[in-house]
Parts: structure tokens; C-alpha cells; sequence
């Protein structure tokens, strides 16, 4: 089936005004602009970057952590509520959850149990990261790929820094996480397998805290415009997008500065990018 490619969305994103103080719109607002502009298979391909703000929630929920309810997440409150008492819980009928989700909330009611926070966090990533990559979309499932390596790594990475033992701390069983646990190398004898390995290491090795997040930031946006280059109007262009714009959220609020200039580069990059190319006009008749 061919993919469906979205001229007026991208007409329609608001322009940036030099000196604003504030994102001219956000992750929220982009949303309901894809809900009307998207058909529904693309938006609920679109909601899938959305659900680490679920997981946010679910989990300050069910610790009660007390932390401010994050509106980007996909499931209402009252729903989380529900999902947040055992007896109602259990009770419910047809909770309409994604499946991984009812698994986690499953076992975390369970006799078993799920004690600390961390070990709830990473089980339910787990299931996030299985679920994306058995999706038919193939961007889906390379995204997810390349972010699951990537946070292995940085795990690791970290683990050995600090003498932690990180071997439970991976996410999936593959031959990147059996190197892993396996090596002591500096690189973990991945150079063959893992090309990016070096680059990976070399921003990790980053003095600075947040000088390294914005460079690990500025890698995976690399990343996704590397993948999407031959995307001009596609969905793929789109779920980019919103990646890259919960990147400049993160910013605005570590970094203003660094959080204005992404989201200026991200607008001009997917409107120069939705311009017609030389191969589409020739093939259409436009020239």
C-alpha cells in the first residue's frame, strides 16, 4: 500500500517569532493538530512517541510519587485512576490499555510483586520497546531498534564507570546486549557489529552532564534525519517530527537558548524538507 504524504499539515505549522519566550506550540497542540490532520492508522502511529508519558504517569501513579499529572500522555486521568486502585483494577471490564501495559500492571498487582521503582520502570520500557518493534512500520521498528542499542550502550557504559552491575539493567536478549555483558573492552568488541560504537563512547567519555545529554540529543536527530531523507510528505517525516519536538521541550527547560535554536532548526528542516525535489517535480510534470 502506498504511504499517504501530508502537503497541508506542513503548510500549516505556525511560523517562529525571533523573540519568543516560549515554543510557538507544543508536543500537546501538535497532537490535536495530527488528530485532524492524519487518518486514523497514521495517528495511532503518531500516539506510540507519546507513551513513555503514560508510562510517567502509571508509574508516579502506582508510587504514589506525587508528581504533576504530564498531559502528553495518551490515557486520561480517570482511566490511570481506575488502573491505579488493585480492586478496580481487577474489577474493570474491556480496559482499553495496550497489552504490555496490562502485563505490567498485571504483574505489579501480582503476588510477586514489583518493589522498587526502577525495576517497574524497566519492565514496562521492556514492554514498550518489544511492542514498537513488532509494528508493521518499518521506521517504527528501526527507531526502536537503534534507541534500545543506544541506551543499552549508555547503560553500560555507565555501569563500568561506576562499578555497578549492569547486566540485569539491559533491555532484550540480542547479540548487542550478549557483547555487552560479555566484553571489557573499551568499545565491547562491537566496532563489527555496532558501527557507531566509537561515536557512542567518545560522547559518553563527555566531562560535562549536560553538554553530554545535548550531544547524545543531537545524535539521535541526526539519526532520524538520516533515515527519513527520502521522506518528503510521509507519515515517517511526521513521527520524526514529534521526536524531535519532545527534544526541544527537554531543551526549553534545561537550556532556553539551546531549546530556541532546535526548534527552529526542526521547523526548517521538515518545511525545506516537504519542498518538492528535483526527482518528484520531473516524475510529476511540475517542471
Amino acid at each position: 500500500m502506498m504511504n499517504r504524504n501530508y502537503y497541508c499539515l506542513v503548510a500549516g505549522l505556525p511560523d517562529i517569532i525571533a523573540d519568543e519566550k516560549k515554543l510557538a506550540f507544543s508536543s500537546l497542540e501538535f497532537r490535536d493538530m495530527l488528530q485532524e490532520s492524519l487518518n486514523f492508522t497514521d495517528f495511532e502511529l503518531a500516539k506510540l512517541y507519546y507513551l513513555p508519558y503514560d508510562h510517567k504517569n502509571l508509574l508516579n501513579l502506582l508510587f504514589k510519587k506525587n508528581i504533576e499529572w504530564d498531559e502528553r500522555g495518551n490515557y486520561n486521568k480517570d482511566l490511570n485512576e481506575v488502573i491505579g486502585d488493585r480492586k478496580s483494577f481487577e474489577s474493570a471490564e474491556d480496559l482499553k490499555i495496550l497489552p504490555y501495559l496490562y502485563d505490567f500492571i498485571n504483574q505489579f498487582y501480582s503476588e510477586d510483586g514489583i518493589d522498587s521503582y526502577y525495576a517497574a520502570e524497566l519492565m514496562i520500557t521492556s514492554g514498550y520497546y518489544d511492542y514498537l518493534l513488532k509494528n508493521s512500520n518499518q521506521f517504527v521498528k528501526k527507531v526502536a531498534e537503534h534507541d534500545k542499542k543506544v541506551g543499552n550502550v549508555m547503560a553500560a557504559l555507565t555501569g563500568r564507570k561506576h562499578e555497578i552491575k549492569y547486566e540485569h539493567h539491559l533491555i532484550g536478549v540480542d547479540d548487542i546486549t550478549t557483547a555487552i555483558k560479555k566484553s571489557r573492552s573499551r568499545e565491547f568488541g562491537l566496532s563489527g557489529d555496532l558501527p557507531e560504537i566509537e561515536t557512542l563512547v567518545q560522547i559518553y567519555e563527555t566531562d560535562n552532564l549536560v553538554d553530554r545529554e545535548y550531544k547524545i540529543d543531537l545524535y539521535k536527530w541526526q539519526y532520524l534525519d538520516d533515515i527519513t531523507f527520502f521522506n518528503y510528505f510521509t507519515i515517517e517525516k511526521i513521527l520524526a517530527y514529534i521526536q524531535k519536538l519532545f527534544i526541544v521541550e527537554r531543551w526549553y527547560s534545561l537550556d532556553k537558548e539551546k531549546g530556541h535554536k532546535m526548534f527552529n532548526k526542526i521547523l526548517e528542516e521538515l518545511k525545506s524538507g516537504f519542498q518538492l525535489s528535483d526527482e518528484f517535480t520531473i516524475t510529476y510534470g511540475k517542471k
